[in-house]
């Protein structure tokens, strides 16, 4: 079963696996712009989310610990906050003490061209800007889900060996 914060939105297609991700541009917390251009080469997690969202507030911290062990590897997250302005989300991630970026949509114009109707929603997209996997709903409760979404992109260590 999977579990999502929905709000009242026009549900409308998602982006098709294996198709090329749809160009954004946005800028996140620290003014810093991000573009579809400007990440290609890294693997990127995609998430759309709002500080109403009770999964959030415990999915992003499992999602920052695999940022900060990644993020030199390749492994970037872009978590969109969708609709709130830049204190309510600054707010959230600092209480939170998240590192990775978090970009504005204020007026939604990316999460509805993304096809977003339910926070969180996740979008996994490969080094050559494809789309992966689309996760919508609970699904970081455990480390485990987001650890195996990326073991065809990263090396881990063997189980117990972890750091």
């Amino acid at each position: 079963m999977v579990c999502a914060c929905k709000e009242k939105t026009e549900k409308s297609s998602l982006p098709k696996l294996g198709t090329a991700a749809i160009d954004f541009n946005f800028q996140d917390l620290r003014g810093q712009t991000w573009s579809l251009d400007k990440v290609r080469g890294k693997v990127v997690l995609l998430r759309f989310w709002a500080d109403w969202c009770p999964y959030c507030r415990y999915e992003m911290p499992v999602i920052d610990k695999y940022y900060r062990k990644l993020n030199k590897e390749g492994f970037l997250v872009l978590a969109v906050n969708v609709k709130q302005s830049a204190e309510v989300a600054l707010a959230f991630t600092a209480q939170l003490d998240i590192t990775f970026p978090v970009p504005l949509d204020p007026d939604g114009k990316i999460a509805r061209r993304y096809g977003v109707y339910a926070i969180p929603t996740n979008f996994l997209i490969d080094r050559q800007g494809v789309i992966r996997e689309i996760l919508i709903g609970e699904v970081f409760r455990e480390e485990a889900v987001l650890r195996d979404l990326l073991k065809d992109y990263f090396k881990f260590e063997r189980r117990g060996e972890e750091k």
